[in-house]
């Protein structure tokens, strides 16, 4: 499975959901629904979260992250980019919210 619009991508690779490039907008709603159906089409009790590729997410994309965590049953590993300052600041808090959960991977 596969989205993709100007200058940023997001792919279902097995039990992977990869973002790259830049994202900010402020209508989430299909990024939502492909969201939703990744979350069916994985099977792994484990869902892998790769940011490492993605420059930027504004706030409503970090919002629609978390509420996609908060509303799947799966486990959640985030694997960060140290030198990517707003990751390595925003993207830990997302961990608070299902503290067993989500793990953070730098």
């Amino acid at each position: 499975m596969q989205y993709s619009e100007a200058g940023f991508e997001l792919a279902l690779t097995e039990n992977t959901l990869a973002f790259s490039g830049k994202l900010e907008k402020s209508d989430y709603a299909d990024i939502d629904k492909f969201l939703r159906d990744a979350d069916r089409a994985i099977h792994a009790e484990i869902c892998i979260i790769e940011l490492t590729q993605l420059s930027f997410l504004n706030s409503s994309g970090i919002k629609s992250l978390a509420t996609f965590m908060l509303g799947s049953p799966k486990k959640f590993e985030i694997r960060v980019n140290s030198a990517v300052t707003w990751q390595t600041e925003s993207i830990p808090a997302l961990a608070m919210l299902k503290p067993h959960g989500i793990t953070i991977v730098s």
